[in-house]
């Protein structure tokens, strides 16, 4: 009789095996299990062994807590690319690559032979991006980075954090800007900082909705304003501290001394004060410009009145002493109109909810999201912050009495528009943020890498905030397969 049945199955042998290793088991059980499923006595006796072997091996018992598994992988070619371009996305230096794979899948690889794949797999990013095309007219935010000497000019969209540009010139003027601006799609927003040659470029690109960054402006404003606080609380420091060494000095030369020190530090302190509570309250004003909503109303603020009162703070500003204050008002004048250019396009945004709903409705909901930003800010004091918490119970009464049971469908598409990036080019800046590891790690830059680490970063789906699950190309209505690699030519992982 043979010994080889495939056609028991797994489970069939196991019980074969359970059957004979069985300490009660009765005389003649292997004569009668042979018999019934067709083997030899020696084949049931094999199955026991398997059985008794495999059980001991299982059953040892593994260290505590969650292990990871052991797993077998296949080091090929393909597997060293994709190990190469993994590693490029996490940041590893170019001429680190090699000693990590050698270091992860015990195979030695050249740094030649990095750089040559990685150019391959350069050009083929290259093509991919080339036939990408978004599908929505999204605003776009700019910025300039720097590495190598060169300056790169990153394009960014606000909503989908896509990268539309990402390219290394070796100049910054509007010709050169201007050239790659043109081949951008159609935006109803450019926001950027205040840099001159990208201002340049978009205006020989013909882009004249330039939205001007407010991070840019308020960053210095705050930082000079808590330098000056600083200077006046150090300045009343030195009073006291010269006090308590007049309070115990004796002699009378002594204490004359230490009387004309305190009066020119008197002085001095009184003038640091006297320069902190001129800035503070402009500063201030400057600050509740950012708000797009005015509380009082839930109006959305009008572009030339907002736009007039910022130049009248920049020249009030800059009537103050120091260069610092110079150039902040300075700023403040030039930026004025700039700063305020993304309202009118909001304005177009809100008007079919207010059409829909009613501007009472909107209104009130506006107030309630703008009490909610400017809370998060934190830098309101307790009656400030009492007298918004009035406002909110007010509008939420108001939107509700308006909206009944549809009160949180049209909060959530209202958050949903006044949530964007409006005021500024914070997107551009954070990927720079990202991106600027990727340029470090590299020996050089070129077109090449720049078209790598933008596809690298248009497939990368996020892992956490409002973005969870999705690349920024599919943000922008790009089908994207679920291996990201294989649109490099990459086969998958096996």
């Amino acid at each position: 009789m043979g010994t080889r049945r495939d056609d028991i199955t797994a489970a069939v042998r196991m019980q074969i095996g359970i059957a004979m290793l069985t300490p009660n088991r009765i005389w003649g059980e292997a004569t009668r299990l042979a018999r019934e499923h067709g083997v030899s006595r020696q084949t049931v006796y094999d199955l026991a062994v398997k059985t008794k072997a495999l059980l001991l091996r299982e059953l040892i018992p593994a260290p505590h807590g969650p292990q990871p598994k052991a797993t077998r992988i296949l080091v090929d070619r393909n597997r060293l690319l994709r190990s190469t371009l993994a590693l490029t996305a996490a940041g590893v230096s170019q001429r680190h690559v090699h000693g990590c794979i050698a270091e992860m899948l015990d195979t030695a690889v050249s740094p030649s032979w990095v750089n040559d794949r990685l150019a391959e797999l350069e050009g083929r990013a290259a093509q991919v991006n080339q036939r990408e095309r978004p599908a929505v007219g999204e605003g776009l935010a700019g910025d300039e980075l720097f590495a190598y000497g060169r300056p790169h000019l990153l394009v960014v969209g606000n909503d989908s954090l896509f990268i539309y540009a990402l390219t290394p010139q070796p100049k910054r003027d509007g010709q050169t800007w201007g050239r790659v601006l043109q081949d951008l799609p159609p935006t109803p927003q450019f926001a950027s900082d205040g840099s001159t040659g990208l201002a340049a470029g978009l205006l020989a690109a013909g882009l004249d909705n330039q939205q001007l960054d407010w991070d840019h402006l308020l960053r210095p404003l705050w930082q000079h304003d808590a330098q000056l606080e600083q200077q006046a609380y150090a300045a009343l420091e030195a009073v006291e501290e010269r006090g308590r060494l007049f309070e115990q000095a004796h002699t009378e030369k002594r204490l004359a001394q230490h009387l004309a020190r305190w009066e020119r530090l008197q002085s001095q302190a009184e003038e640091a004060i006297n320069r902190y509570d001129r800035f503070h309250p402009l500063a201030r004003s400057v600050d509740a410009e950012f708000a797009m909503i005015e509380v009082t109303n839930g109006a959305l603020r009008d572009p030339e009145t907002s736009s007039r009162r910022l130049k009248s703070l920049g020249e009030q500003i800059k009537a103050l002493p120091g260069r610092a204050c110079d150039v902040l008002g300075t700023t403040l004048v030039n930026w004025a109109r700039g700063l305020v250019s993304y309202l009118p396009r909001l304005a177009q945004a809100l008007a079919p909810l207010a059409e829909a709903w009613g501007q009472a409705a909107i209104r009130a909901l506006s107030r309630i999201w703008q009490v909610e930003a400017e809370v998060k800010r934190g830098h309101l004091a307790v009656s400030q912050r009492y007298s918004l918490e009035q406002i909110w119970h007010a509008s939420l009464d108001e939107a509700a009495q308006l909206l009944g049971e549809h009160l949180f469908v049209v909060w959530d598409a209202l958050s949903a528009i006044l949530g964007r990036i409006w005021r500024g080019s914070m997107a551009a800046e954070c990927v720079g943020s990202l991106l600027r590891p990727l340029l470090d790690g590299r020996k050089h830059s070129d077109q090449g890498s720049s078209e790598l680490f933008r596809f690298l970063h248009n497939t990368h789906r996020f892992a956490r905030g409002k973005r969870a699950g999705y690349a920024p190309a599919e943000l922008t209505g790009i089908t994207l397969p679920a291996d990201r690699f294989t649109l490099l030519g990459l086969a998958p992982k096996v």
